[in-house]
């Protein structure tokens, strides 16, 4: 990625995002939008990181391992470390058999969208949600320079083959024009100059790994596609 300067205003920065402790008055470091476990190595350069206190930072650690450990796992259809389709799953499966464990726990019998039993991973989705929300206001932070502190009005997460084609379509298009981000913040200057913006507006982190959106249109609006096959949306009402 390019690296962006980021000229929003720095008041908003002076708190976590996550606790709102002042970062003045507790031991903090950087942490990286998106998660830097979510990614493959090698790493792309400039990734994109906010200032958040340590304690948060660190609390998030395990519920971001467990994230790419099921995704992986459903991504290979199975959580055997030796037939794992994303490297990094394979080495965490292979060294963390607690997690494997927990992560076979979760195959449950279905219904399929014809009626029939299927075998299917049926995640804690409450440590889903704590990785996508996690992310998605370190992004808001980072490219539009304002914080998002309270819990978010929606938040969705699926599985893009499991979504009508209307749908989709729908989520797949980004309308920047409901409402400019503000001077100077890296979003705008992302508009200006295109860097690291495909053409229909997704900004993309990692090829085919992640790609991300933060719209603004009177409520923060931030998409994720994870993989090409996790759609995610957080929404936030303005404070």
């Amino acid at each position: 990625m390019k690296g962006t300067m980021d000229f929003a205003d720095e008041r908003h920065k002076g708190a976590c995002i996550h606790c709102g402790a002042v970062l003045a008055n507790v031991e903090s470091n950087l942490d990286h939008v998106p998660s830097k476990s979510i990614l493959d190595r090698p790493f792309p350069d400039n990734l994109p990181t906010i200032r958040i206190c340590r304690s948060c930072n660190t609390s998030f650690s395990k519920d971001e391992e467990y994230f790419l450990a099921f995704l992986g796992s459903v991504l290979s259809g199975t959580t055997d470390p030796e037939q794992q389709v994303v490297e990094r799953v394979e080495h965490t499966l292979s060294r963390n058999h607690r997690l494997q464990n927990e992560i076979e726990a979760q195959l449950q019998v279905v219904k399929g969208a014809n009626g029939k039993d299927q075998v299917a991973f049926v995640p804690d989705i409450s440590r889903i949600q704590n990785v996508v929300i996690k992310n998605a206001r370190g992004h808001v932070l980072f490219e539009h320079g304002q914080p998002v502190t309270a819990e978010p009005r929606r938040v969705g997460i699926e599985p893009i083959p499991s979504l009508p084609t209307a749908t989709l379509e729908a989520f797949e298009h980004i309308d920047y024009g409901a409402g400019w981000p503000e001077v100077g913040s890296r979003l705008m200057q992302r508009l200006i100059t295109g860097e690291d913006l495909r053409s229909d507006g997704w900004v993309i982190v990692q090829p085919d790994v992640y790609r991300f959106a933060v719209m603004d249109n009177g409520q923060f609006v931030v998409r994720s596609v994870i993989r090409e096959y996790l759609a995610t949306e957080v929404v936030w009402e303005h404070s």
